[in-house]
């Protein structure tokens, strides 16, 4: 399958996704790693420009399909596959187990699937939680877990940039962050802590918010792999909210401060004791941080992610 062109199909939007961003590395990964592969948009000469990258991209007219060609698609493409040739080669790239049946029914008689198509030769996920839930699923489908990183040049700890800011991402449960900053408020937890929304920025000036922040609260979920927290995480902030499902592995009381998904009471008790423990003694939650930065650059290293996707591809080839 070396030899094999390999097409990841991309949606054509522009905002800033971490969906987008995996798929734009993953491609990267593979043609420094000897494959031949592009991204492919619908309209003709998009390309994300949210983050830097030099990573090759095609328009759908400039991917005509041959015999061996593998398409990378995503899982949302919904339980028929689009009219392809039968020779093609299909890998289903599910960053998010939990989006994966949007657009099938309730009927239990309709069972048509990708997953179960002959063409799908692999599925990657980007967590263990992904990985469990596909393999439950669909025991006979060869699933290949690859472990994400952030970007070191980008997302790092200095402890001389901190100042006592939060953070937050509005784009998932933008209400449930509405009721928990409001009720922080309202109790005056709040004072001399300026919010900061991260949202339509680009990946340098969210890297550069999360770098001053001392606080990151975090509203994603479900999640295959929530981005945002880990890179949070890294970049030294007292990580607060939801672990998103697949953010377990990570998202934990020792690195950060996990809270039950969807409780909001319990949300704005956290981040307030928080803010209250840092006003009084903040050297402890320093070292809480650091630890979690340390931790989060050694396990989730760009090196890892790529010695992963390369495994997993050479694997499917040998398939």
């Amino acid at each position: 399958m070396n030899d094999a062109r390999i097409f990841a199909i991309c949606p054509d939007d522009d905002t800033p996704c971490g969906g987008v961003r995996k798929i734009y590395r993953h491609v990267d990964v593979l043609n420094a790693g000897g494959f031949d592969a592009a991204v492919v948009h619908q309209k003709e000469g998009f390309r994300c420009t949210w983050f830097e990258h030099g990573t090759r991209t095609l328009h759908r007219s400039q991917a005509n399909l041959r015999s061996g060609d593998v398409l990378l698609l995503s899982e949302v493409i919904g339980p028929r596959l689009p009219q392809l040739p039968a020779d093609c080669r299909i890998v289903i790239f599910n960053q998010n187990a939990y989006y994966m049946f949007k657009g099938y029914g309730f009927d239990p008689a309709d069972r048509n699937t990708p997953y179960l198509d002959p063409r799908v030769r692999a599925a990657l996920v980007v967590s263990e939680d992904s990985r469990q839930y596909l393999s439950h699923v669909f025991p006979r489908l060869h699933v290949f877990r690859l472990r994400l990183a952030v970007n070191p040049a980008l997302f790092f700890y200095d402890p001389s940039l901190k100042r006592p800011q939060l953070c937050f991402m509005p784009r998932k449960h933008a209400d449930e962050a509405l009721q928990v900053i409001n009720i922080l408020k309202f109790r005056g937890a709040l004072d001399g802590f300026p919010i900061v929304a991260i949202h339509g920025v680009s990946e340098a000036k969210a890297a550069e918010i999360m770098r001053e922040s001392l606080v990151f609260l975090s509203f994603g979920y479900p999640e295959g792999f929530p981005l945002p927290p880990l890179e949070a995480m890294v970049c030294g902030c007292l990580t607060i909210g939801y672990q998103g499902m697949g953010g377990v592995e990570y998202f934990d009381a020792e690195h950060a401060f996990p809270v039950a998904t969807a409780d909001v009471l319990g949300f704005a008790k956290t981040v307030e004791a928080v803010l209250a423990d840092w006003r009084t003694d903040p050297h402890s939650l320093q070292e809480k941080a650091a630890l979690a930065a340390r931790w989060i650059r050694e396990k989730y290293t760009p090196e890892q992610e790529a010695c992963d996707i390369l495994t997993a591809w050479s694997q499917i080839a040998q398939r």
